[in-house]
């Protein structure tokens, strides 16, 4: 079975760009969503999200540093548990560069290999 991909794009013969379901390119497009997507913002599902978007505003060291790594972890393990094993979550605010980075390793629960994703947000 597959999933449209994300971003959206095109493929070759000009059809709508897929991925097989549970693969590591379909988990990273469902991580990369879940992370960058707000809390509320999903009419149906006010509680799917994460407050990554919010927390670029605020203080990176810290309580808010763990507590934004807190929340990424239940939320993954929600929403993407039944596909996914995550292994780390790690989440650096670089000052010098404005950024906000998280590294996600994990393991889809079909295949006992461990990916990586990195998803970087600009602060303002």
């Amino acid at each position: 079975m597959t999933r449209l991909a994300f971003p959206y794009g095109f493929d070759a013969q000009g059809r709508s760009r897929t991925v097989a379901y549970a693969s590591d390119a379909h988990l990273r497009d469902m991580l990369e969503l879940l992370i960058l997507t707000r809390l509320g913002e999903r009419v149906m599902r006010a509680e799917l999200g994460s407050p990554v978007l919010q927390m670029v505003f605020g203080a990176g060291e810290g309580p808010a540093a763990l507590a934004l790594q807190a929340s990424l972890e239940a939320t993954i393990a929600q929403e993407l548990g039944h596909l996914l094993k995550l292994h780390d979550l790690t989440t650096q605010f670089l000052d010098a560069e404005g950024v906000l980075e998280i590294v996600v390793h994990f393991e889809a629960r079909a295949r006992p290999q461990v990916s990586r994703l990195v998803v970087r947000t600009d602060l303002p």
